[in-house]
């Protein structure tokens, strides 16, 4: 019979969330996480298997706290341009309960690139989870044949805006950007 968790889990795993986000995979020890979290190392073993455990269990409550609930606090039900584009700029926005932390999908692709690791289901649900939330609306909004152009140009942007604020870049210029990219594209309205 196990015992039961005495801790909240959703803020072990905000916690160790923001640890890897600060400081990456590779950069975080299980002391640096037992910190971080407040759990033994004991605790973050027999809850989570090891440091890619927690990693992994950590990275899907990135995608669910913030990239779902991003998606869902700009576009919602409405799903349109105006909503996107709100998603957009709000990249560009201070982050108080996350200051430079940046977004860990982001982190996560730089530093894991393409290869087979601990990253790969995370990478691959949270870029899925925002690519469908950019083409529901591109092909509600605008459909006709360039629908994967457009989304694939949306998913550059949004992912270059990410990598810029983390290497420190000045990304003043980025609200014309993006509202210069909103209106080519509502142009396209039928």
């Amino acid at each position: 019979m196990t015992r039961p968790r005495l801790f909240d889990e959703a803020t072990v795993l905000g916690d160790a969330m923001n640890a890897f986000r600060r400081a990456g995979f590779a950069g975080i020890s299980i002391k640096d996480l037992s910190d971080a979290t407040g759990l033994t190392s004991g605790s973050i073993y027999n809850a989570f298997g090891d440091k890619e455990g927690l990693y992994r269990a950590a990275f899907g409550h990135y995608i669910d706290a913030v990239i779902r609930h991003r998606i869902e606090t700009y576009i919602g039900e409405a799903s349109d341009l105006d909503g996107l584009e709100q998603l957009f700029l709000s990249l560009l926005l201070p982050a108080p309960e996350s200051g430079d932390l940046g977004c860990l999908l982001t982190n996560a692709a730089v530093e894991f690139g393409a290869q087979p690791s601990v990253a790969s289901e995370g990478l691959a649900e949270g870029f899925a989870v925002l690519e469908a939330a950019i083409r529901q609306v591109v092909e509600r909004q605008i459909g006709g044949g360039q629908v994967d152009l457009h989304v694939v140009r949306l998913l550059l942007l949004y992912q270059g805006i990410l990598v810029l604020i983390r290497a420190g870049r000045d990304v003043s210029a980025g609200p014309a950007v993006i509202r210069s990219e909103f209106e080519q594209l509502r142009k396209l309205l039928p």
